[in-house]
């Protein structure tokens, strides 16, 4: 029997997502005390990973038991075991072919900064640039380079690819709050790589610095030659917020 998990966490505390030898993570957190519940090893398979320091709304995993489970009773115990920064949204059953990551067919993601400001209340949620530089247009502009189809083998630190780095951007929206000092930028594609959104802001945040200029973003999306851009937003600023199915998978 497979079934389906939808997350919501806080990845102040982690390591990341994915197990690791050393260091706490969400996966080592929801496979012990599902184990524990369920009485038998049992491992998750999650949509992605998500880095150290990153935060999901939206994360989704499955794993599989050998016989039916009481969804309910389930989904409630396993809430009360787990640490406070980590809490199952929904689960429910799925057909046994489903695959929360391959299954998938959109993710949301969404990065949340301040340009002017230092507020040790929320430093683990929203990432602080403390610099009155910062100049809003160039940066709209560089980040609207990135919508589309594109190669961006320059973009992640991912060393090969299946798909040869194209990835399509369907939309990156960007609000401001606070009088333009807290920007929100959403970005919704068919999937990101490894870094691959830290990457694409760290670069556009150098144009609103005016360190790099739209000819830079272009030249890095288009070049034949991979070389890896050296810019990345930090990490507290990102949510994973959806990870989107087709209706009919769940």
């Amino acid at each position: 029997m497979r079934y389906f998990a939808v997350v919501s966490y806080s990845g102040e505390r982690y390591v990341g997502f994915q197990r690791q030898p050393k260091g706490a993570t969400i996966q080592g957190e929801i496979e012990k005390q599902l184990s524990f519940l369920l009485g038998a090893e049992t491992s998750i398979r999650a949509a992605g990973r998500t880095d150290a320091g990153v935060h999901a709304a939206g994360q989704t995993f499955t794993f599989d038991t050998p016989n039916p489970i009481d969804v309910d009773a389930t989904l409630k115990a396993l809430n009360r075991l787990l640490p406070e920064d980590i809490y199952v949204r929904s689960l429910c059953l799925v057909a046994d072919d489903f695959d929360a990551r391959y299954s998938a067919i959109g993710k949301v993601y969404q990065y949340v900064f301040t340009v002017n400001e230092r507020d040790p209340l929320r430093t683990s949620k929203i990432a602080q640039l403390r610099r009155d530089d910062f100049k809003f247009e160039p940066f709209l502009r560089a980040l609207k380079c990135f919508e589309g189809r594109h190669n961006f083998q320059n973009f992640t630190t991912k060393p090969e690819d299946g798909d040869g780095f194209i990835r399509t951007i369907e939309s990156i929206d960007v609000t401001t709050e606070e009088n333009g000092n807290l920007i929100r930028v959403t970005f919704r594609g068919d999937g990101f790589m490894r870094y691959q959104i830290r990457m694409i802001l760290g670069a556009a945040m150098r144009c609103g610095f005016g360190k790099l200029g739209e000819s830079d973003i272009v030249e890095a999306l288009n070049s034949s030659e991979r070389k890896i851009v050296p810019y990345k937003a930090p990490a507290e600023g990102l949510c994973l917020m959806e990870v989107i199915y087709g209706k009919a998978d769940v």
